[in-house]
């Protein structure tokens, strides 16, 4: 009847909205439409005379339900009484009519749940016969945006980059090819994305560079985000301006511990061309903060270089 779905539908708002639950009464309504349709779903209304007071809304379940049998099992969906009818045992003979029913549709279990800080409702079950189970926290994380694109590396950009490179880095200074060279001054690409409505710029990754002796050379390349493409956009983008400065080679640097950027810089098309023994035993001459042990407990010591023609 269209009167009880209402009346269902304004007791179940209630609980929701006390609950905090983003819920509208249209789209509550037209939940309950599907429930009054659906033979596993059962609602149940307690009325004081005329006025309704409470609504209890149970289901049988089939799949798997923490703490219970496998099988057919009742389940307390939903229940809530007026406050002002609290302590009247509405709400224990609302919860033993759904038990009833389940028990007609061959249930010999009746599952519940309730949100952790609702002490309410956790005595309530305890009070009428069911026992904790188990518990669950769920978690949520807002992850980055994997949509983004390429900038060249102005003021602002630099300023958003610093941090990044001195807590990778330890300062601004790079060590690279026995010279130390300041990574505030460099040319470089940042991968960026808006991560608000205000367009609220955050670095997703960034790649810096000089042109010297010839050679285009990547001075550092980090992806904050990792598995986006973001590295590799990143030297796509080096590429074309070592192209369009008439310059046709790319070199770059690693350490002998660096396994990961020795696959990455290869499937890259760039190869294998110079091992320097003992260069960052030199290079801690001129940045003592280099670490004497890098990744997987590999002493520190060589300068691997590769390179690739453009």
């Amino acid at each position: 009847m269209q009167a009880d779905m209402d009346i269902v539908t304004d007791l179940l708002f209630l609980l929701y909205d006390g609950e905090g639950l983003s819920v509208s009464r249209d789209e509550l309504l037209a939940e309950n439409k599907q429930l009054f349709a659906d033979k596993n779903q059962i609602l149940f209304l307690a009325f004081d005379d005329d006025k309704p007071v409470g609504v209890s809304h149970g289901s049988l379940r089939r799949e798997y339900v923490n703490g219970a049998n496998d099988g057919l099992k009742g389940y307390l969906e939903a229940i809530y009484v007026l406050p002002e009818y609290h302590r009247n045992g509405i709400g224990a003979q609302l919860v033993k009519i759904l038990e009833h029913w389940a028990g007609l549709n061959g249930c010999r279990e009746m599952a519940s749940d309730c949100l952790l800080h609702n002490t309410n409702s956790y005595n309530f079950h305890l009070k009428i016969g069911f026992k904790e189970t188990e518990r669950n926290i769920f978690f949520l994380k807002v992850i980055k945006s994997q949509k983004y694109e390429i900038c060249q590396v102005d003021t602002a950009l630099h300023e958003m980059i610093q941090p990044i490179i001195n807590e990778t880095w330890g300062a601004p200074y790079l060590a690279v090819n026995g010279k130390l060279w300041d990574s505030r001054t460099m040319p470089g690409y940042a991968a960026v994305s808006a991560t608000s409505p205000a367009q609220t710029f955050e670095v997703l990754g960034y790649l810096l560079y000089e042109f010297h002796d010839g050679v285009c050379e990547i001075m550092v390349l980090e992806s904050v985000v990792q598995g986006i493409g973001i590295a590799t956009a990143l030297i796509e983008q080096v590429k074309q301006a070592a192209k369009s400065s008439g310059v046709n080679k790319i070199i770059v640097q690693t350490s002998n511990d660096n396994t990961h950027a020795f696959r990455f810089y290869q499937r890259r098309g760039f190869i294998l061309s110079e091992i320097r023994p003992g260069a960052l035993d030199a290079a801690r001459q001129l940045k003592p903060t280099i670490p004497m042990v890098g990744e997987d407990g590999i002493p520190l010591r060589d300068e691997i270089e590769f390179m690739i023609e453009l």
